[in-house]
């Protein structure tokens, strides 16, 4: 089901305590399934804006699950899609049923989660809205939306180099927790993070 929308990114509440809730989230998922699939998560966190979405997935590349064998190109993938979905100005994703059927352990997702957890709890208490038009602002946001498509497709290609799954993650998970903030500092954080991803990527390519 998609919709147009102004910021697909937040479509519910904004703010830094947001992102306890997202962790919270993926806990539970792990809580009541044996194998969280790609479908799950963004069925339960895409209803609430790309923003919370890509918070998850990046959170899971910058851990050790992001490196398991698969994981990074469906993430880059789904990333993809949500940076053309953003352009758009849409709501709602339609992936290929191989990725929404690949599953994650819920061990792994339930260790991650509590890996996350200190750090949301630390992040929460330094998000605040501020430069709220990085965050917000239709040209920050194309821009963000031209970068996940980005690096999602390279993702698709190069995932199979550890190094560059995390290290595409890291400026992902800022511009995912400046959008669901509304904290610009964050993105500007995310921009600056882009030069590692880029830095092996040419020197691999």
């Amino acid at each position: 089901m998609t919709g147009a929308t102004d910021n697909p990114m937040t479509e519910g509440a904004a703010g830094p305590e947001q992102v306890d809730d997202i962790v919270s989230t993926l806990d539970d998922l792990a809580r009541e399934n044996d194998e969280v699939s790609f479908g799950d998560i963004v069925e339960t966190l895409g209803a609430k804006g790309y923003g919370p979405l890509l918070l998850a997935l990046a959170a899971l590349m910058v851990l050790p699950v992001g490196m398991i064998p698969g994981v990074g190109g469906a993430i880059g993938l789904v990333m993809a899609v949500i940076g053309l979905q953003t352009l758009r100005g849409r709501t709602g994703l339609w992936l290929p049923k191989t990725i929404r059927d690949r599953c994650i352990g819920a061990q792994r997702i339930r260790g991650a989660a509590d890996r996350l957890r200190p750090a949301a709890r630390w992040l929460r208490k330094r998000l605040k809205p501020r430069l709220v038009i990085l965050a917000e602002g239709r040209v920050s946001l194309t821009v963000i939306a031209l970068l996940l498509i980005a690096l999602g497709l390279s993702m698709t290609v190069l995932g199979a180099i550890p190094v560059l799954v995390p290290l595409a993650g890291l400026p992902v998970l800022f511009f995912a927790l400046g959008t669901v903030a509304r904290d610009g500092a964050a993105v500007a954080a995310g921009y600056l993070l882009l030069i590692p991803p880029l830095w092996v990527g040419l020197a691999w390519g």
